[in-house]
């Protein structure tokens, strides 16, 4: 279901969805200012996936706007998606929407091309940020936008995530590396290899997920079980596995290209991370461990081999946090090029 912020002139622009794709569609048109609406009558608005906001519809100033979709992003899982009609106009807008990790945002001279981008933004993986770059470099005429094309020349690379005890932030690292490798083109899954169970919970909690018989796509990433079937080819397949066991270990060594062993630094957790480097050797794996003070960071450093540390990434699909990790493990895997 899409919930459609609108002023009278673009109310039908997500017509075709319903049409087409069978999306219902509730539309709310006039004058609005996106705060007040947000705080005071979206609560009872939960159960939609995609939130459409007509910019023309707002009274809203370019700050007001900002504070009003960072309020949305705290309360609410829905897909939001843009509708700017002039984007040249409201360049500073758009640059700000990015900043937040908005990359929906629509605009287009034809209908054609409208309809396209709206599909774009509605489908499983949804608009990129590069793919929102490149449109505003092509737009504007100016390469304002440093966009970092990468070639993938190998498939089905396998990384595993494993912990050294739970509660260790296995899954949020490898979704996060999973959003990240989407983010640059890649075509990656993740793989839920424990009995955690994970996947449907969030299945449940956001709506835009697509749900097949035993797979679950969002934002550029396939999410399947151990006993998924797919025909599909991927660039990298990252393994969840959950906490690093001696029943597992040697399938991880046999089968994985890489594994980044996550761990935590507590007095009373590095014991954890001691018996876990044991069992799969630190000339095997990666090391990335959370939530360190900058005291302990050096401490770690002079004790083991080029650890990683990792910053704190509260949102579970956010792409861009701890990049430079994910390049510096993977970069033998990839071919830069900057444009």
């Amino acid at each position: 279901m899409l919930l459609y912020l609108t002023s009278n002139k673009n109310i039908e622009i997500f017509d075709f969805l319903t049409h087409e794709h069978g999306i219902v569609i509730k539309k709310l048109s006039g004058s609005f200012k996106l705060k007040q609406f947000i705080i005071e009558d979206m609560r009872s608005l939960e159960h939609y996936s995609y939130f459409a906001i007509d910019i023309s519809a707002l009274k809203d100033d370019v700050g007001e706007i900002i504070e009003a979709i960072k309020a949305f992003k705290r309360m609410h899982s829905s897909r939001l998606i843009i509708y700017i009609e002039n984007i040249k106009e409201n360049i500073e807008l758009t640059d700000k929407l990015i900043e937040l990790g908005v990359y929906n945002i629509i605009s287009s001279d034809t209908v054609a091309e409208l309809k396209k981008e709206i599909q774009k933004a509605t489908s499983g993986e949804g608009i990129s940020k590069r793919e929102i770059q490149n449109k505003l470099n092509e737009l504007t005429g100016i390469k304002n936008y440093q966009i970092t094309e990468y070639l993938f020349s190998e498939k089905n690379i396998k990384i595993a995530i494993a912990g050294a005890a739970h509660k260790a932030g296995t899954t949020t690292t490898a979704i996060n590396l999973c959003n990240y490798l989407a983010s640059i083109g890649a075509r990656v899954c993740y793989v839920e290899a424990n009995e955690h169970g994970h996947i449907k919970k969030l299945a449940n909690e956001y709506k835009e997920m697509i749900v097949n018989d035993d797979s679950v796509t969002y934002r550029g990433v396939k999410y399947l079980s151990l006993t998924s079937k797919t025909d599909k080819e991927y660039n990298f397949i990252v393994y969840d596995t959950g906490v690093i066991e001696e029943k597992t270990v040697n399938a991880i060594k046999a089968n994985c290209n890489e594994v980044i062993l996550c761990a935590t630094t507590k007095p009373y957790e590095i014991e954890f991370y001691h018996r876990a480097l044991d069992l799969i050797g630190s000339s095997k794996s990666h090391t990335l461990f959370s939530f360190t003070s900058e005291k302990i960071k050096e401490k770690l450093k002079k004790q083991y081999k080029d650890p990683l540390f990792a910053e704190y990434s509260p949102n579970l699909f956010d792409g861009e946090k701890n990049q430079n990790i994910w390049e510096k493990i993977l970069a033998k895997h990839m071919i830069k090029n900057t444009m």
